[in-house]
């Protein structure tokens, strides 16, 4: 990147911000929540299971619709499993939902110092988010492990529309990616990556049909061979499929990014934020 394209790039980067800034400040009406049951969905690794109890309490007190069942969706590791039977959540052994593990992946990315990282696992989470093969509900709401809601979110309006929650984020190589699978296919001003979806199975199978036309019906197959391994975050399941669904309302995500030094009871964090965010995100890679 030059000189010039990056005061370019810093340029857009603050635009987009004042467009979220302006959009997060309008007055919107409330959302009449549909009373459809719907199944939650959460990937975890063992080192998720500090935060996951928060994320749990959120999705208990602040999810605006009947939760049916909570899947675990994680690998055959006794602490998973132990936490999943003391707390009534329906464990799923990550190989079961698309007949592989993030090992067979093998996406390595290198770094700047030339070592390699694995992102094996960070884009299998995400394509079991997409699979549409967990739960018994049409709806399921994916969200991840360390991001906590704090203030009452609709997802599923009562007319049936999905509600998705909108942020500033912007990866360039999310985009790129979209404008070779789907090419063509408009793509929304602000960011549909927000730490949780709501996935509707029918609006999947259209979504797959369309990419598998690429790969003889392959979906999973498109997605990993469009994957530019040149990129440390080349793919966004979130940007992919809200920019995907044509019938939806938006509304800002209003959350907080927070280092575990922060963390505190749910109460605590309720009453410290719910009065200028709906959510929190503690991320692990600001604690490094």
């Amino acid at each position: 990147m030059t000189i010039g394209s990056e005061i370019l790039y810093d340029y857009m980067s603050q635009g987009r911000k004042i467009r979220y800034r302006l959009f997060a400040w309008r007055s919107f009406p409330t959302l009449e929540a549909a009373q459809e049951p719907i199944d939650v969905v959460i990937p975890i690794i063992v080192k998720d299971l500090y935060i996951l109890p928060l994320c749990l309490e959120g999705v208990h007190r602040c999810v605006a619709h009947p939760v049916k069942d909570i899947y675990i969706v994680a690998p055959q590791e006794d602490p998973i499993i132990k936490f999943c039977r003391e707390n009534g959540l329906q464990y799923v052994d990550e190989t079961s939902v698309l007949g592989f593990s993030p090992k067979d992946l093998n996406i390595q990315i290198q770094n700047p110092d030339g070592s390699m990282r694995n992102r094996s696992g960070w884009l299998f989470q995400q394509l079991v988010k997409l699979s549409g093969a967990i739960g018994t509900c049409r709806h399921y709401l994916c969200i991840d492990a360390d991001h906590v809601l704090i203030r009452p979110h609709v997802f599923l309006t009562a007319s049936g529309e999905t509600v998705f929650y909108m942020s500033y984020e912007e990866h360039q190589p999310y985009y790129d990616n979209i404008r070779m699978l789907m090419p063509g296919m408009p793509l929304d001003r602000l960011s549909y990556v927000d730490h949780k979806m709501l996935f509707d199975k029918e609006q999947l199978a259209l979504l797959h049909q369309t990419l598998g036309e690429r790969s003889h019906g392959d979906w999973v197959k498109t997605i990993i061979d469009s994957y530019d391994h040149r990129q440390f975050a080349g793919f966004s399941e979130f940007e992919l499929y809200g920019n995907f669904v044509k019938d939806k309302v938006r509304r800002p995500w209003l959350q907080k990014r927070l280092p575990y030094s922060r963390i505190a009871d749910y109460e605590t964090l309720q009453r410290r934020w719910s009065g200028s965010r709906w959510s929190l995100t503690f991320p692990d890679y600001i604690n490094e």
